[in-house]
């Protein structure tokens, strides 16, 4: 039996100010606010200087302004409203205040009469540093029944009935010629429930999901013996970061319903976690079912929507636009196979 969740394992934490969603949105309002600064200021007989000049400081600010605030994060993120947007505050004035400081010669020297008052550049840094991390607040809140919902829906498409009944059948079939494996299969089941009724939005280790799809495979191959062949593909560097919880169990299930279930001749399952480029990629490629087997929907793209859909909904609401999830035929070897991928950030 798998180690039950520790403290550590708590629901995410969703105002995540060092993503890259959170980025990109302050970069493209600040520059949709100073295009429209641009537009209205179109008459000025001094052309553009002035607002290069708010350029040179105002972005460099923004980006100050979010790497101090991702440097300090756990000494606020876990505090009240009040306290989270005090902080935002006076971190971005102090940013603004910095930076428009620093640019004051050159507003003395190339556009005198658009030079920008301090103090007024820090009031209006705060404020829209406020504005910002509230947006961040309310969306986060706002998607949380979202992230619920997501996964309640997982929960009903895992738990599914003839799943239960074939475990079931196959334990009870064991009981007398080998109760051991028996009493382990029915322990693998336990662990599979208990993990699905866990809490939403759970961490937990990349060791403790690779120990549950293990569970899930050991349970099928009481079922598919040597139809279903696996290999496993592990960076064991990485076995002790964190992931959402149910992320790599679900894309093994998938595999085996509509790879080895469908298919009447031995269906090679690879499964893989590695290190690309600053993140983790998990990857899960199975053989594609004959031509003359049971008709399968992978071949067009369906049957495995649900799981993977859940999957891209619960990992883009904890780390925004940082995760990617795909999947898709791929050719290996001169063979057609299918892959699921996942790409989360380190």
């Amino acid at each position: 039996m798998a180690d039950s969740p520790t403290p550590a394992d708590t629901a995410v934490v969703r105002l995540d100010i060092c993503g890259a969603g959170s980025l990109v949105r302050a970069v493209v309002l600040l520059n949709a606010l100073l295009l429209v600064l641009w537009l209205l200021r179109l008459p000025a007989a001094d052309g553009h200087v002035p607002m290069l000049l708010l350029l040179s400081w105002a972005e460099p600010a923004v980006l100050l302004w979010l790497a101090v605030m991702c440097l300090t994060q756990r000494l606020w993120r876990l505090r009240g409203t009040a306290v989270v947007l005090g902080v935002a505050a006076a971190l971005g004035a102090l940013s603004a205040l910095g930076l428009d400081l620093m640019v004051q010669p050159l507003y003395a020297a190339l556009a005198p009469q658009h030079a920008t008052t301090p103090w007024k550049a820090a009031l209006v840094a705060a404020l829209l540093a406020v504005v910002f991390v509230h947006y961040l607040q309310l969306r986060a809140r706002a998607f949380t029944p979202v992230d619920m919902q997501a996964r309640l829906s997982e929960l009903q498409s895992r738990i599914r009935p003839h799943f239960l009944y074939n475990t079931l059948n196959a334990a009870s079939a064991l009981v007398r010629e080998q109760p051991e494996r028996a009493e382990t299969l029915l322990d693998d089941l336990a662990e599979l429930f208990r993990a699905s009724v866990g809490k939403p939005g759970t961490l937990v280790s990349l060791q403790q999901e690779i120990d549950l799809a293990r569970r899930y495979l050991d349970i099928e191959s009481v079922r598919f013996g040597a139809r279903m062949q696996v290999r496993w593909e592990i960076d064991d560097s990485l076995l002790q970061i964190r992931i959402p919880a149910l992320t790599l169990q679900p894309l093994v299930e998938n595999a085996v319903r509509h790879g080895v279930e469908r298919s009447s001749r031995p269906v090679q399952i690879d499964i893989g976690v590695a290190r690309r480029l600053g993140q983790v990629e998990v990857t899960v490629r199975n053989d594609l079912p004959a031509l003359g087997d049971t008709p399968t929907p992978r071949r067009n793209g369906t049957g495995t929507g649900t799981a993977l859909r859940n999957i891209r909904q619960r990992l883009h609401l904890m780390y925004d636009i940082a995760a990617e999830v795909d999947q898709g035929e791929v050719m290996e070897n001169g063979r057609a196979r299918w892959r699921a991928r996942l790409r989360l950030p380190l």
